[in-house]
C-alpha cells in the first residue's frame, strides 16, 4: 500500500478567546517502505521522536492484532513503514496481542494485553522477555481480575497504571500494579454515574502524564473527561456536552449503534490532553464533522480544534503537541 493522496485539510483552531485562530493546511503522508495488507482497524496508535507506533486489525486476520513502526519525515510529508514487531522465523508471533508505551526516555516496550507479559524491544523489530508480567497468576489482586488489560502507561520502574476489568461484564477501574512486588490495586472505579456502573456503558480510554502525575479518563458514550489524581480523587470532570445516553439502550445487543459516540479517541503530550471528538451516531461519522479538544491537566478547555474532513477515528500527539490522525485509509499530519 505505497499511495500519496493530495488532500489538503483546512482546519480552524478556536480558542478560550471568542478570537478563532487562523487556519492551516495539512497533507496526508506517503507510505513508503513495507507494505501493509488491508486494514480493518487501527486499535492504538503512539509517537516517541519520529517514530510513529501502530497496532492494528487486518480484513482477514480473525481479531489478531499486530505492531508496527513508522519513521516520520515531517518535511516531504513521508511515513517508512518497517517490518511487523514480534514475528519469529516460523511465522508465529510472540504476542497476538500486543500494546506499546514508553518508558520516561522515550522509549518504547511491549506488553501482551491477553496475558500481561512485558516485553523489551531489540534489533528493531523483535521482542525480548522481561520475566514480567503486569499482572500474572502470582500477582495479589483486589479482586478477580479479566485477563484483557487495557490503556497501560508506565509511572516509574517496575510501577504502571491500566485499566482493568472484573470478568463477566462487571466493573473497571483506573489500577496500578508494581511488577517487582506483584501487587496491584485500584486507583478509581471508573463511572459516570451511581446508576451506571458496569464497565459498558463506561468505556472509554484511559492516557497519563509523567509530568503532573495524573490520569485522564474520557468516556465513548459520554461528552466527559474526568482527570483524576493518582490517589484516586477527581481533580475535575470536563463536560462539553449534555449527556445522550438512555440507560434502557442496555437491553439491545447492539446498544453502541444506537446511541451518539463522543469522546472515541484521547492522547496526551507533557502539558495537554488532546481528545477527539465525535458527537454523532457511528452511522453518521462520515457526514458529521468531528474535533479534537485541547485540555490542561487542571481541566480547562484551552482549544478545539474543528476538523472539516469525516470521519477520524484515531490520534497521536508528540511532545510537542503535534497531532498525526488516521482517517481510516491515510495517516494525516496536522500542525497545531
Amino acid at each position: 500500500m505505497k499511495t500519496l493522496i493530495s488532500l489538503t485539510l483546512l482546519l480552524m483552531l478556536v480558542g478560550c478567546s471568542a478570537n478563532a485562530q487562523p487556519t492551516s493546511s495539512v497533507q496526508t503522508l506517503e507510505f513508503t517502505g513495507d507494505s501493509l495488507p488491508a486494514l480493518r482497524h487501527i486499535t492504538d496508535m503512539k509517537i516517541s521522536g519520529d517514530t510513529l507506533y501502530f497496532v492494528y486489525e487486518t480484513e482477514d486476520g480473525f481479531g489478531q492484532r499486530f505492531l508496527r513502526s513508522a519513521v516520520i519525515d515531517y518535511e516531504n510529508a513521508k511515513l517508512s513503514i518497517r517490518p511487523e514487531i514480534g514475528k519469529r522465523e516460523d511465522g508465529y508471533y510472540v504476542s497476538y496481542m500486543p500494546y506499546p508505551f514508553f518508558d520516561a526516555s522515550g522509549n518504547v516496550h511491549i506488553v501482551s494485553q491477553d496475558d500481561g507479559e512485558i516485553y523489551d524491544l531489540s534489533d528493531g523489530n523483535a521482542l525480548t522477555r522481561t520475566k514480567k508480567y503486569l499482572v500474572s497468576g502470582n500477582s495479589t489482586v483486589p479482586f478477580p481480575m479479566s485477563h484483557y488489560l487495557q490503556d497501560v502507561s508506565m509511572v516509574s520502574q517496575d510501577n504502571y497504571v491500566f485499566i482493568g476489568r472484573e470478568p463477566n461484564g462487571g466493573l473497571q477501574y483506573a489500577m496500578a500494579a508494581n511488577t517487582a512486588s506483584e501487587n496491584v490495586d485500584t486507583i478509581r472505579k471508573i463511572a459516570i454515574s451511581p446508576e451506571l456502573q458496569s464497565w459498558m456503558p463506561n468505556a472509554g480510554k484511559l492516557t497519563y502524564s509523567g509530568k503532573h502525575n495524573r490520569l485522564a479518563f474520557a468516556y465513548r458514550l459520554h461528552p466527559v473527561i474526568e482527570i483524576l489524581g493518582m490517589d484516586g480523587e477527581l481533580v475535575k470532570r470536563v463536560q462539553i456536552a449534555a449527556d445522550t445516553f438512555d440507560p434502557k439502550l442496555l437491553e439491545e445487543a447492539d446498544f453502541e449503534d444506537l446511541t451518539p459516540l463522543h469522546f472515541v479517541d484521547i492522547s496526551a503530550s507533557s502539558d495537554y490532553i488532546y481528545a477527539l471528538y465525535w458527537g454523532c451516531m457511528y452511522s453518521e461519522r462520515e457526514t458529521t464533522v468531528p474535533c479534537i479538544y485541547k485540555i490542561d491537566w487542571t481541566g480547562n478547555v484551552i482549544a478545539k480544534r474543528d476538523l472539516t474532513t469525516s470521519p477520524i477515528y484515531k490520534i497521536a500527539v508528540t511532545d510537542e503537541d503535534g497531532i498525526i490522525v488516521w482517517n481510516g485509509k491515510y495517516y494525516i499530519n496536522v500542525e497545531l
